[in-house]
């Protein structure tokens, strides 16, 4: 294999250079050599050694990326379109950047610190952190630090986050159920923390009913089972006749169709006997059938953005804004019918 010297000899650039390009300092890099020494690069199957890069720079090029979440007894995490989506854009991105992305999933703070201590990541995302110990992991990480779908503090501009516009998704699609004649509806929910996304836009449902004169009372937020036999149990609660409502909003399209699919097979027609709406307009929203009407929002653009802040952060570049709060707009199908 190649060493650093023997490539930038082939590329008519210093080792320095070479190395620059390795570990992404390109600033000072033009863009023609940079695609040079990569193209090299990949044309002699250079391996960087990680163990001597860790050793001489007290750090790795590997971003750990940690779902904040209770494990799901009967599926993993990754079964849900928004996770691969998600994972498969920051995977993408930190690829381009010169990084490798390292992932898990825990519920655990303590596992969090360990992880970041054994591997002396270069950076960290981290996804549906509780806001209660997010200043917990802030204070005892080194390496920079971005939040995706966790409730920050947006006057503290050191905890950098990715978002959504949540409540203002859950406004919209309740605006469009009550124009379509709905008024009995429940909200559905992935995750009961508070503050967080799921509850967000349950506020946001409240607010476009009260606009109305109508309530939404809080025994109506029920957040899912992640086993998949109480869920079953649930959907058969709310498809039996007479029904309890006549909308039920979901927090997320992965629990909407699979509830489309078990009303179906117990008898209930959607939208005919039912009304079901989702929120992140994912593949399965567009191949169940009827199609879901959704919240939709750019899942691939959400990692590339935490991933372009964790870059400026770990660079100490200038950061336009440290709180990205990404737009939603409604995706009206076929499983809303008019009462």
């Amino acid at each position: 294999m190649s060493t650093i010297k023997q490539i930038a000899k082939k590329a008519g650039v210093s080792p320095t250079t070479v190395s620059n390009v390795l570990n992404g300092n390109t600033a000072r890099v033009s863009a023609k050599t940079r695609d040079k020494v990569e193209i090299i690069l990949r044309e002699e199957n250079y391996i960087p050694n990680m163990a001597a890069h860790i050793l001489a720079h007290n750090n790795s090029r590997i971003v750990g990326v940690i779902m904040f979440m209770e494990p799901r007894r009967n599926e993993t995490v990754l079964e849900d379109p928004f996770s691969s989506t998600i994972l498969g854009a920051i995977e993408v991105e930190l690829r381009h950047n010169g990084y490798f992305m390292m992932l898990h999933t825990t519920s655990d703070q303590d596992e969090v610190l360990r992880l970041v201590r054994a591997w002396k990541l270069a950076g960290l995302i981290l996804l549906w952190v509780p806001s209660t110990i997010i200043p917990v992991l802030k204070e005892n990480i080194l390496s920079p630090v971005i939040f995706i779908d966790s409730y920050v503090s947006d006057d503290i501009p050191s905890y950098l986050s990715v978002g959504l516009e949540d409540k203002q998704g859950g406004y919209e699609i309740v605006r469009y159920l009550l124009s379509m004649g709905h008024r009995e509806m429940v909200f559905l929910a992935n995750d009961s923390v508070f503050p967080g996304a799921d509850y967000a836009r349950f506020c946001g449902c409240r607010e476009a009913l009260e606009e109305e004169g109508l309530t939404l009372d809080e025994d109506r937020f029920i957040a899912l089972s992640k086993d998949r036999k109480e869920r079953f149990t649930l959907y058969r609660r709310l498809s039996t006749r007479p029904f309890p409502f006549t909308a039920i909003v979901f927090s997320a399209d992965y629990y909407a169709a699979e509830a489309i699919t078990f009303f179906q097979e117990v008898g209930v027609e959607i939208p005919r006997d039912l009304s079901v709406t989702g929120f992140d307009d994912n593949i399965y929203a567009r191949l169940i059938r009827p199609r879901l009407t959704t919240v939709h929002q750019d899942v691939n653009r959400k990692g590339q953005a935490a991933v372009d802040l964790l870059m400026k952060s770990m660079h100490e570049e200038p950061l336009p804004i440290p709180h990205v709060r990404m737009p939603v707009r409604l995706k009206i199908r076929e499983s809303v019918g008019r009462i």
